[in-house]
């Protein structure tokens, strides 16, 4: 089990650094091809969309192929799409590109995940809270190495450090032996899950899951919004250099990170519900605040604030809707993964559409809105739970 964590933390490395790296470049990408932030979020909605297909179609591969295979196939899909790119090909085929890589982040995120939930058992939280923290750290170091270039006038070849981490992982994966897990691995479908079918859905459980489905939705939206237009933010409403602006979405990561170290715990002390609706209601106050901050320092404190109290969101969400939804944890969690890659593709359009055309400061106005609504929506499931408790 500890090989297939390192390997798993790893590869959760390299999705977050997939995860950001469009983001930490965006201002010098579109100031190359002469583009807009309307193209912008093309660029984001393409490479989300494309991570969407790739959650989808994994069950489907592992069926078709194996474990081992789909992870390498995607590890070898994602090198080759990022020195692709380096090589600044015509903005239709860049996109292409764009679209390939998320495919493979996609697959990659949703077969690591799945296997390490399946061979952790009992020990699933803390699995997940260690992928989880990887992943940050990825998606935190792949804006300072991409501010490190942009200042040297190399930012392109952020593209090729992960180009080749990508096909350096998929040979390990392709040769990894992980001894008991093995056959989890190197075989099709896992034959035990077909055992026992997952409970029908109830009424309850549909609406449950539908708001649910909403609030990954909305809150993937917000965080990518954030690490993709933060450093365009920066330059065009505090007329910050690149370098500077492209170390604003480190500094989100970097508490990011910090959060997801002591998450698992506190939302265990503080129970799933008062967690969320802590960290909603506090980045709530927080978005409200940054609509009035004008000075670079006050709005990195802004960031990362936000960066803290958004960080356990994701996986404590995860864990709390399949509480609520009893018995469907697989099917559960999948549905809500999707459900976050889609707002993580279709948001950022928009978003990026209303910077053009209305204000800058729209991806504000639309963070406040969506900590709203998930705020709402975690109160009101509660509500649900506790009728359940009294009826049951």
């Amino acid at each position: 089990m500890r090989r297939l964590l390192i390997m798993g933390c790893l590869s959760y490395l390299l999705t977050g650094s997939t995860h950001v790296i469009f983001g930490a470049i965006l201002p010098e990408l579109l100031t190359h091809y002469g583009q807009s932030y309307d193209d912008g979020g093309l660029l984001v909605f393409m490479l989300f969309g494309g991570f969407l297909l790739g959650v989808l179609s994994t069950p489907f591969l592992i069926r078709r192929l194996s474990r081992r295979s789909t992870i390498t196939t995607a590890f070898a899909l994602l090198g080759i799409a990022m020195f692709a790119i380096v090589l600044l090909p015509p903005w239709p085929l860049a996109v292409s590109l764009t679209f390939i890589a998320g495919v493979s982040f996609g697959l990659v995120e949703s077969s690591i995940s799945t296997f390490v939930l399946i061979a952790a058992k009992d020990k699933q939280a803390v699995a997940f809270s260690k992928l989880e923290v990887f992943f940050g750290i990825g998606a935190l170091v792949m804006p300072l190495v991409s501010s490190m270039l942009i200042a040297g006038g190399a930012w392109r070849y952020s593209f090729v450090v992960l180009g080749a981490s990508a096909l350096a992982t998929g040979l390990v994966w392709s040769k990894l032996s992980l001894g008991e897990h093995d056959e989890l691995l190197a075989h099709r479908a896992d034959r035990t899950q077909k055992a026992e079918k997952p409970p029908a859905l109830t009424r309850r459980s549909m609406v449950l899951l539908f708001l649910f489905m909403i609030v990954f939705f909305v809150y993937v939206g917000m965080e990518n919004t954030i690490v993709n237009f933060l450093p365009s933010l920066f330059i065009d409403q505090l007329n910050a250099s690149s370098s500077i602006s492209s170390l604003s979405v480190t500094a989100y990561w970097l508490t990011m990170v910090i959060g997801r170290i002591f998450a698992g715990v506190l939302a265990e002390k503080m129970t799933y519900f008062r967690y969320l609706a802590a960290s909603f209601a506090a980045c709530l106050v927080i978005a409200f605040l940054w609509m009035f901050s004008a000075a670079i320092w006050s709005t990195f404190i802004i960031v990362l604030l936000l960066g803290l109290f958004m960080s356990g969101m994701f996986a404590v969400a995860l864990i709390y809707a399949n509480q609520l939804i009893p018995g469907r944890t697989e099917e559960s969690t999948s549905t809500l993964i999707a459900s976050g890659g889609l707002g993580g593709a279709v948001l950022p359009l928009a978003v990026g559409w209303g910077m053009d055309h209305i204000h800058v400061g729209v991806s504000i106005w639309f963070i406040l809105g969506g900590m709203s609504l998930t705020l709402a929506i975690i109160f009101y499931s509660y509500r649900w739970k506790i009728q359940a408790l009294r009826s049951g």
